[in-house]
Order: C-alpha cells, then sequence, then structure tokens
C-alpha cells in the first residue's frame, strides 16, 4: 500500500517553483488570520476542507460513548519506558487539528532533514477518500479497521528518519495501542495550544465546546505519548527584521520563535550526553558554537538557579527575561497550592487547568531565555508534611515529559519509587533533594549523599534551615567531606532563611536565588512562611558577594581597532556588567598598531579584547592558542588571557578555560576566539523564509574578503550552504579567502568540523565574480543569502563605498535576506535597494542585530556566564548615532518597542 510521504526537497523545491505558493505550508499554524500573507489566499479551499474534517475528532471517543465524556477510559497505559531513542527513530506528533503540528514537521523537517509523513494525507492515498467520507460510505467499523492498517503501514515503512504528524481520527482504541507500543522506542510527542487560537484557527463550534473535547482528549493523547510540546501562538514579527520605514510582516517571521522553541525541544529530547555533561544528538543544538552551550551548568563555577513559582509565571504579565538577569538556569517552583486549587487542597490531583498551567509556563520560560530549566516540585506542604505521594510523583511524571534540562526528586521517598523516576528521566538530569533542619555534622546527610549517588541521581541538592551565623560554618565542613567521597557528584548545599545567605554565597554550583522585583512583595513573604526552603538571596547581591569575598576580581576589557571610536561595544558590555552586579569596565582603545596591546596584557586585572580592524588577522601572530573555530575562519575577534596552564605547559580548553575567568593575576598565554560567526549565523536563521531553507542547491553571496568576510563563509558553511560565491574590489584578497576554504572544507570531514556540509553529498564549491558587470553563474541558483562585508563609512582617505547589489543578482524567485554587518551608517543605499525590494520577499538586516549576537558570546568568553541579552541589545539602541552623532529616535523607539518580540 503506498503512502503519502513528503519529502523535505520535494515540498520546499515545490513552494520555490510555485512562486506565490510557497508560504502554503506555513499558514494556520501559528498565525493569527490577520497576520497571513494574502498570497496564500490559493490555498484557502485546501485549507477549509481540512477545517471542515473536525468531525473525524469525534472518531477518538467513538469507542467511549457509553461512559461520561468527562472520564474517559483509552486503552489502560504499560509502565512507562525509558526515554531512550535510536539517533535516528522516527518521530511521531499528535494531537487535535489546530494545534500546529504540521508546521511544526516543516520546520524540523528543515533542519533535521526528515521527511515528513501525513497519516491522514496517507489514509487518503490508500483509499481515495478522506477518513470522514470513508467513514460515511463505509461505516464506523471498516473505518476503523482500515485507520489501524494505515497507522501500522505508516509506523513500519517510516520507522527512521521521518517525522509522522497524526490526527485524532487514527486513534481509536486499536490506534492508541499501536501508538503506546511505539512510543517505547520513539519519541511520540503530544503537540498543544490553547483553546482559543485552536478555535481561531478552525472556526467550527463554540469555544466552550471546543474546551470540553480538549478536557476529554488531553487524557488519551497522553497515553499514546511520552512528551508533550505546548505551542505558543504568535502574533507578531522578530523586531530586528522589520525596518522602522516598512510596515509588511511576512508572515514566516511570527513563526521564529516557534521554530527555535521547538528545535531546542526536539534536540534535548532525542540527544545523548557527552564527556562535558552536555547533550548532543543529529538534531540542531540550539546554540552551536556558543562558549557555554558545550559546557555543562553543574560543572561550572558560581553558578546560579533563580526560582521562580508556578503561580507568578500564571501570569500573563510576569517579565520571564527581567526574572533570569544574572542567572545560568531557571528553576520552575511547583507549590503545592494554586490559584486552580481548592483552598485547603495539597497536590488533590493533576486537574486540567493545572496541566495546562504547567505546560504554558515551561513553553513560556524555554522561548524567553537560552538558559536550563529545573523542574522542582515542592515535596512539603505548608505544614512541613509530605504530601499525598501518588500525587507528588504524579506531577514529577508529567513535568518529564516536557522535557526540563533537570527535575529534583524527593531523597526521602521509597528507592523504588525514585528507581521508577530515574528509569524513565530522558535525557533529563535528576536533582537527588532534601530540606530538613539537620545538623551537617549528623551522618544523616553522607548517608542521603550516597542514597542519590548509588541509586543514580545526577546532582545532590541538601538545604537546611539556619537560625544562626554560626549555621553556616558548619556547612563547609560537611562540603569538605563530600570532596573526599570516591566518584562524587555535583553537590548544592547550602543554609536556607536570613541567617544562611552567607553559605549561599559560597555554594558553587546552582545557588538557589530570588529576583530582586519578588523578595519585597506581600506573596515572597507568605512564601517564606510556608515554605522554609526559599532562597533569600538575589542573583546580585550573591555576585556582589563573590567580588567583596575576593572570590573574583573586578576586571578590565577592552575593544582594540584602528578606527573604533564610535563602537557600541563598550556601553552593551558595562550595561550587562551592571544588570548581572560585576565590578568590570569595558573600554576603547583607539590605536593605529597592536603594540598598545602588550601594555594591556601586562595589566593583572586584564580580562580580555575585543578585536577590530584591521587586526583580526594580524593579532593571530600574538595568540598562543586557538579556538577551532578561529583556526578555521583565520580570522579572531576575541583575545582571552589565560593565567594558568597544564602540567605539560599547554593552554587548558573547555570547562578549564572558564574556570579561571574573573580573577585576575599574572597572564601567560594569550587565547584567540571568533564570534563574528556566531552573530552572523543568527541573523541569517532569523531572516531566511520556509521557501528559502538551505538545501544543498542553496547559494550565497558575500562582498569583501577581509576578517568578517571570512566569519561569514564559515557561518554559512555551518548552516549547510555548498555553494558560495565572492565578490571583492581586489580579485587576489578573494582567491586567498578561497583558497583557505577550499582547504578547510577538504580536511573537516575527517575533523567534524563542518558535518553540515561535508557530511554527505558533494564538497562545497567557491566562485569569485570579477567585476560587478558580471552575470550570475549559470550553473548555479540565485543567492537567496547576501551578506556585504564593507565599510559603510569613510575609512581613512577612502570615501564610503555607496556599494548596490547589480540587479542580475537579485533574481531569486523567492526573495531572500541580505545582512549588511557595519552598523555605523544604517540608512545606506544597499539598505534602500532592500527595502525597496521587500514586495519580492526580500529581508534586510544590518549591524544593529549583528553586534549583539556576537557580544553574547563574547560576554560569555570574558565573564563565564550568561549574557544578560535584551539588556544588552537595549543598550546597543539607545547608544547608536550616525557618523554626525545624531540618534534616530523614530528607529530606535520601533526596534525597541519589538524587542521583546525577539528570539531569545
Amino acid at each position: 500500500m503506498a503512502t503519502a510521504a513528503v519529502g523535505t526537497k520535494r515540498s520546499f523545491s515545490a513552494m520555490s517553483d510555485e512562486g506565490t505558493s510557497r508560504n502554503n505550508v506555513w499558514v494556520g499554524s501559528n498565525t493569527s488570520p490577520s497576520s497571513q500573507d494574502p498570497r496564500t489566499s490559493a490555498f484557502d479551499g485546501r485549507l477549509q476542507r481540512r477545517k471542515i474534517g473536525l468531525d473525524e475528532i469525534y472518531a477518538l471517543t467513538s469507542s467511549n460513548r457509553s461512559t461520561p465524556r468527562t472520564t474517559p477510559t483509552p486503552t489502560p497505559t504499560p509502565r512507562e519506558a525509558p526515554r531512550s531513542f535510536d539517533l535516528n527513530a522516527s518521530i511521531v506528533l499528535i494531537g487535535i487539528r489546530g494545534t500546529g503540528k504540521s508546521t511544526l514537521a516543516v520546520m524540523a523537517s528543515v533542519a533535521c532533514q526528515r521527511r515528513v509523513v501525513d497519516v491522514d494525507a496517507s489514509f487518503q492515498e490508500a483509499t481515495g477518500l478522506s477518513t470522514a467520507a470513508y467513514r460515511k460510505q463505509f461505516g464506523a467499523t471498516n473505518h476503523n479497521r482500515r485507520q489501524e492498517e494505515v497507522l501500522r503501514t505508516v509506523l513500519l515503512n517510516h520507522d527512521k528518519g521521518s517525522i509522522i504528524v497524526c490526527n485524532g481520527s487514527s486513534l481509536e482504541r486499536s490506534g492508541q495501542a499501536l501508538l503506546q507500543e511505539y512510543s517505547r522506542t520513539h519519541p511520540v510527542i503530544h503537540i498543544v495550544r490553547d483553546s482559543r487560537s485552536i478555535h481561531e484557527y478552525l472556526k467550527v463550534w463554540e469555544e466552550s465546546k471546543l474546551q470540553d473535547l480538549l478536557a476529554f482528549s488531553g487524557p488519551i493523547f497522553r497515553r499514546c505519548s511520552n512528551y508533550e510540546f505546548y505551542n505558543i501562538s504568535e502574533t507578531q514579527a522578530a523586531h530586528s527584521v522589520i525596518p522602522a520605514n516598512q510596515t509588511s510582516v511576512p508572515p514566516f517571521l511570527t513563526l521564529k520563535r516557534a521554530e527555535r522553541t521547538f528545535l531546542r525541544f526536539l534536540a534535548l529530547i532525542t540527544a545523548q550526553g557527552n564527556s562535558q555533561g552536555s547533550i548532543q544528538g543529529n538534531i540542531p543544538l540550539l546554540e552551536p558554537g556558543c562558549p557555554l552551550s558545550d559546557v555543562a551548568t553543574e560543572l561550572r563555577k558560581y553558578t546560579l538557579a533563580v526560582q521562580i513559582p508556578l503561580s507568578t509565571l500564571s501570569s500573563e504579565e510576569t517579565d520571564i527575561e527581567e526574572l533570569e538577569f544574572g542567572s545560568d538556569a531557571f528553576e520552575i517552583v511547583v507549590e503545592h497550592y494554586d490559584t486552580f486549587s481548592e483552598p485547603d487542597s495539597y497536590f488533590q490531583s493533576l486537574t486540567a487547568k493545572r496541566v495546562e498551567q504547567i505546560s504554558r509556563s515551561i513553553a513560556r520560560v524555554r522561548r524567553s531565555t537560552v538558559i536550563p530549566i529545573i523542574y522542582h516540585v515542592l515535596p512539603v506542604d505548608s505544614q512541613g508534611q509530605n504530601p499525598n505521594r501518588s500525587s507528588y510523583l504524579e506531577h514529577l511524571r508529567y513535568g518529564l515529559r516536557l522535557a526540563p534540562e533537570y527535575a529534583t526528586i524527593d531523597l526521602s521517598l521509597d528507592e523504588e519509587s525514585i528507581l521508577e523516576i530515574l528509569s524513565v528521566k530522558g535525557t533529563t538530569k535528576i536533582i537527588g533533594h532534601l530540606h530538613a533542619p539537620i545538623n551537617w555534622h549528623d551522618t544523616f546527610w553522607l548517608e542521603k549523599y550516597e542514597k542519590a549517588k548509588n541509586l543514580g541521581c545526577d546532582l545532590v541538592r541538601f538545604t537546611r534551615p539556619a537560625n544562626f551565623m554560626d549555621d553556616n560554618a558548619a556547612i563547609q565542613s560537611f562540603r569538605n567531606k563530600i570532596s573526599q567521597q570516591p566518584g562524587t557528584i555535583p553537590l548544592i548545599c547550602f543554609n536556607t532563611g536570613r541567617a544562611g545567605r552567607r553559605s549561599a554565597c559560597f555554594n558553587q554550583v546552582l545557588t538557589s536565588v530570588i529576583p530582586e522585583m519578588l523578595r519585597e512583595s506581600a506573596e515572597f513573604v507568605n512564601r517564606t512562611e510556608k515554605y522554609p526552603e526559599t532562597s533569600w538571596i538575589t542573583a546580585r547581591e550573591c555576585t556582589h558577594a563573590s567580588y567583596a569575598s575576593f572570590t573574583f576580581d573586578p576586571m578590565q576589557f577592552y575593544i582594540i581597532g584602528a578606527s573604533i571610536g564610535y563602537s557600541l561595544s563598550p556601553a552593551m558590555h558595562n550595561a550587562a556588567y551592571k544588570a548581572c552586579g560585576m565590578p568590570h569596565n569595558f573600554q576603547t582603545l583607539q590605536t593605529p598598531t597592536l603594540n598598545s596591546l602588550r601594555s594591556l596584557v601586562s595589566n593583572p586585572h586584564f580580562g580580555g579584547t575585543a578585536v577590530s580592524l584591521p587586526f583580526k588577522i594580524e593579532v593571530i601572530s600574538l595568540t598562543h592558542s586557538l579556538s577551532r573555530h578561529a583556526r578555521a575562519i583565520g580570522a579572531v575577534n576575541t583575545l582571552i588571557p589565560v593565567r594558568h596552564l597544564n602540567e605539560d605547559g599547554s593552554i587548558p580548553d573547555g570547562l578549564d578555560l572558564f574556570h579561571e575567568r574573573n580573577q585576575a593575576g599574572h597572564v601567560q598565554a594569550l587565547y584567540g576566539e571568533n564570534t563574528d560567526w556566531i552573530g552572523i549565523r543568527a541573523c541569517i536563521r532569523r531572516g531566511l523564509s520556509p521557501a528559502n531553507a538551505v538545501r544543498p542547491n542553496s547559494c550565497g553571496l558575500i562582498i569583501g574578503s577581509g576578517g568578517m568576510a571570512r566569519a561569514a563563509v564559515y557561518a554559512m558553511l555551518q548552516l549547510g550552504v555548498k555553494n558560495i560565491v565572492i565578490f571583492n574590489r581586489t580579485h587576489a584578497n578573494a582567491e586567498k579567502l578561497v583558497a583557505h576554504f577550499s582547504r578547510l572544507v577538504s580536511t573537516s570531514s575527517s575533523s567534524g568540523l563542518l558535518p553540515s556540509v561535508t557530511s554527505q553529498g558533494p564538497l562545497p564549491t567557491f566562485r569569485i565574480l570579477r567585476t560587478r558587470d558580471d552575470p550570475w553563474p549559470s550553473e548555479l541558483r540565485y543567492p537567496t543569502i547576501i551578506l556585504s562585508c564593507i565599510p559603510t563609512h569613510p575609512v581613512g582617505d577612502s570615501p564610503a563605498p555607496k556599494f548596490t547589489l547589480p540587479t542580475q543578482w537579485m533574481n531569486s524567485p523567492t526573495g531572500g535576506v541580505v545582512i549588511e554587518l557595519a552598523y555605523r551608517t544604517l540608512n545606506t543605499p544597499l539598505m534602500r535597494q532592500v527595502r525597496d525590494e521587500a514586495h519580492r520577499s526580500w529581508i534586510c538586516l544590518d549591524g544593529l542585530d549583528l553586534l549583539p549576537e556576537q557580544g553574547f558570546a563574547q560576554f560569555e568568553m570574558f565573564t563565564g556566564k550568561r549574557a544578560p541579552r535584551r539588556i544588552m541589545r537595549e543598550e546597543v539602541l539607545r547608544s547608536w548615532t550616525d557618523e554626525q552623532g545624531q540618534s534616530d529616535p523614530r528607529m530606535v523607539q520601533t526596534r525597541l518597542e519589538r524587542i521583546d518580540d525577539q528570539e531569545p
């Protein structure tokens, strides 16, 4: 029997060839009807036919019609299987119509190079009828039997390398049993969404009836799946890809956050651990190449986890990014009492409203931050008693369905319950947690630590209420005992309450902190009375204590270049230091030579420097070691001091390199890094439409051949672009660039440096255009990614280039993204040219988009901490002026208003 499988190459090639039809796969998922592009109207008929099929969902409940709709009786769930899968195992998305499954599937297929298989389309291809028409013509019994046959065939034939989309019409009792069994070896993800958005999309039934259906079908879908993803509706586009004078918003831009969040979710649930404690798999990670992306949070020193009650996150007014400033992890605290419970009920059951509250809150945090999530179900109620054991475990099991990076488990539970949770944790790291009023000298704590370690917990967290300052001395003795144990696992250990704040400051792993905005609130005061394990210290206070106690030192940072008086880097980094409570300072050093660098390095408080034109290549001669990215690019934009060498005299890397951040002393070596490519890659990804998703025949154009051009080539290669064309005024320099990267790609297949372009198919190719009059190479597709890496302002005696693209190079039928990497001048001839082509789906970005993106990575290298991203973006916009020193208030205000809609 044939099945309908829509391959990635085929579907997007079709969109490209159909011209105005190219956005059809993106209609009706996260985008509200008002934000849809009118060019998609040709597909309204097909869309309406899918909407009419909503009554097929009743098939889900047909076998349960004899019981009230409030008490569904789906097939019993077997004991949960370990969430461990083959790296290439197919992924199944299930849920009712209107939740965005098809759109999410297309997003994932592009990123993972997997084919999309729609079970309903397979049914229609096999029978010639839709599921509703088949049921009407042949009856429910025959329909159910045929549905089971089709579903079984799809699951068998597409066991590997596919994304399977399954609606409720396929889930009669037999279909439920099939998926339950399939979920033992494959990720089966229940896609959920708020009822209002589903109703607006389907335009069928009253919303109250839809809510009844969701309440009834939810438990059934959960029994058939092992993961759950809350698809938050998007109605606005990221600010940075909409110029101030451009009002039309391409529909695909409203989906960028959803795409990023879903791909991050898939990377988490399908990944496997590595030696650095982070997770890796064959689905692209959130931030490949970012300094902290390859280092597990629990292995770094003096990390902080901000604790936020679930009830606080339930408010749509809560500013999640503001809550996380200065933190390394985001801990969601699930309390026993919330606004949906009866006043005197504690963990009575996991109600449908509470399920949505938890799922939506985790989705909002993941959508707004890049730091890992800790899911913590409080193990005691307000009277200090253990809650209902089964309800506690029910909340914990549900949390694991949402794939938090960390989750706590109460170590006072019996070993069987703990082992059960550990067996189904998937990639979530389990923190064995215990809060008890027992002296630290008691053997109780050492016994509990050994229990957690032997059972298989990944970390341990012990807290104890402190009544006196002397309680803080005993805790260090206990920490020393643990450090002397063989085969230790990371220990989180501190006292709680006002008297325990000093011990929290010197805990090294994921210290619990609270946001400043909550500590003075009545809610916090009430919470500390109910839950004595609540932290009493903020991230800023904890960071300040680290410097006041000489654990860390104030450092001096610089940007060095020949013409950088206009640089926004000092303002951006200094604002970030202030927000995080760090006493660092970032300055500008304008110099015609690199000789000044030697005096900087001799300063014991030298923390590092950003490197600007024209020194990005020349500075390599002063380094003692380069990151693999800087070595591949052949240019450095970030220098890091190394104060402690390995025993063999080599320079430490990875985790060891971060351990000596923020500490003064004699500099023994310099380490070179390049973060420009990270910012360029982020901008390309943000501006690409689905019609222009990177495929083997995609083509990119780069203007220039200097250090930024090298970073641009590397960013394209990391994204999988295999056809790269260079245009530069000096042909010899273009040839040097091509020669460098030709050598790189020929050797990268063995090193694994560029898996996106060297793992399969032919190696990348490079072309050079000699003049603006050259025609575009006939054997290549027109470019959909164009990067201008040349100055936009006068440099020395050289006037501003005033560059524009020859019209024969901009003939892509699907448009594309043009990025001008400079930012001193924004309203350049190139940017005006691209804005004039907006009707042809061309999007423009500029240096104000790039600078923060690469700056986040630099901040990580300089401090070993996550950057306060929104603070840095806002400061860049507020500080910008043109070459005459004039700001553009309208542009700044427009971008500031849209900054909350930008990807984290």
